[in-house]
């Protein structure tokens, strides 16, 4: 095929965890990017959590495609610019996992994390991981690349 081993990831394993969600709808971040601004110039500060609908209101598309479909639009918006940071991403994840359970709506989150380096932030990560242990939350690092 000619998907880049992030497409890949992004396929194979959103294929499996997508089964375990009622609305096939998922929020979608990036890290490690300096995000164009409104006149379509990068800006110099490298944004650790940004969702790749580029809109905070709208971070969720539908299913796998959509998934795929803003990962691949993302490279007109992002400059992918280090160091690695996934402390923000976990704790934001972490907020949206959260939120109370009433009788007729719960949830369980699941953030699918793709990377081809280090975590240059591991002790905020893993602080980060041991605050959201006890959230209805489980992460999934995926190493890619060589």
């Amino acid at each position: 095929s000619n998907m880049n081993p992030y497409q890949r990831a992004i396929s194979s394993i959103g294929q499996i965890v997508a089964e375990y969600d009622s609305d096939n709808k998922f929020p979608v971040w990036g890290f490690g990017g300096k995000v164009r601004n409104m006149n379509g110039h990068p800006v110099n500060q490298v944004s650790h959590c940004f969702p790749l609908t580029f809109n905070s209101e709208q971070t969720e598309v539908d299913g796998v495609d959509g998934i795929l479909n803003v990962y691949n639009h993302a490279f007109s918006n992002v400059l992918l610019s280090g160091p690695t940071y996934f402390s923000e991403i976990v704790r934001t994840v972490e907020a949206l996992a959260t939120e109370p359970f009433t009788a007729t709506s719960q949830h369980f989150h699941i953030l699918l994390i793709i990377t081809d380096g280090v975590i240059n932030d591991m002790e905020q990560t893993v602080d980060a991981v041991v605050s959201a242990s006890d959230k209805p939350l489980s992460i999934i690092i995926v190493g890619v690349g060589g």
